[in-house]
């Protein structure tokens, strides 16, 4: 499953934004209308289809309970995790916990990013946005070195 796109959309007052009909059938059928939702590791809040959960989950509890930056970064990227689901018009609740990640902001930007969906308050993607697109030859450096590595392993 991969999700791609880049969609704008609304959070009404109460906390609720319709997910794009293109990102809604994007969604493996298992996973239907339920997702948890956290705090990302990048300024923004993520989804995670049940099925990219339950993995990233796994891969959590790989690391050490007697390691307390390991149990840090578990506290950290948990951080409001939320079970939800969408209702009848295809909406989802961000919690009152999630919200304060998001930003002040109604106007959101939901984009596609592999096996999960990102959710930027829509200033602070376009600033995140603009200081990648500034640094891109520096990011692309970085990255060409590092699957340059991944490749000398084969």
């Amino acid at each position: 499953m991969a999700f791609r796109g880049q969609y704008d959309c609304t959070m009404d007052d109460k906390g609720r934004i319709k997910m794009p009909s293109a990102l809604r059938k994007q969604f493996a059928a298992e996973d239907a209308n339920k997702f948890m939702i956290a705090k990302d590791i990048e300024d923004c809040l993520v989804v995670y289809p049940m099925k990219t959960w339950e993995k990233q989950e796994a891969t959590l509890q790989k690391l050490n309970p007697f390691n307390t930056s390991h149990q840090k970064f578990i506290n950290a990227i948990t951080v409001g995790l939320t079970e939800v689901e969408m209702d009848s018009a295809d909406r989802f609740l961000v919690s009152t916990s999630l919200k304060k990640y998001l930003g002040a902001g109604k106007d959101i930007v939901m984009k596609g990013k592999f096996d999960r969906i990102q959710v930027w308050e829509a200033n602070k993607y376009e600033q995140y946005t603009q200081g990648n697109i500034s640094n891109i030859q520096g990011l692309a450096d970085e990255a060409a070195a590092y699957l340059d590595t991944l490749n000398e392993e084969k």
